[in-house]
């Protein structure tokens, strides 16, 4: 799975996360959910997040490579 929880701080609702050399990642707070995740951005194409009803719904990733 890409996507992976994140450690939320009931305190204050917040998250702490370190970038990584030779990536892009996509850090999600879904306030009304009580979440936090992080999933990595495909390399060549997108990475969409679905909602619905206000709510993260899911993500999709829509991959292709270089001729």
């Amino acid at each position: 799975m890409r996507l992976k929880e994140m450690e939320l701080n009931i305190d204050d609702l917040s998250v702490t996360q370190k970038m990584e050399r030779g990536k892009v990642l996509i850090v999600i707070l879904d306030g009304v959910q009580g979440k936090a995740k992080v999933t990595q951005a495909v390399e060549h194409g997108q990475t969409i997040i679905e909602t619905a009803k206000g709510k993260v719904a899911k993500i999709k990733y829509d991959e292709g490579e270089l001729f």
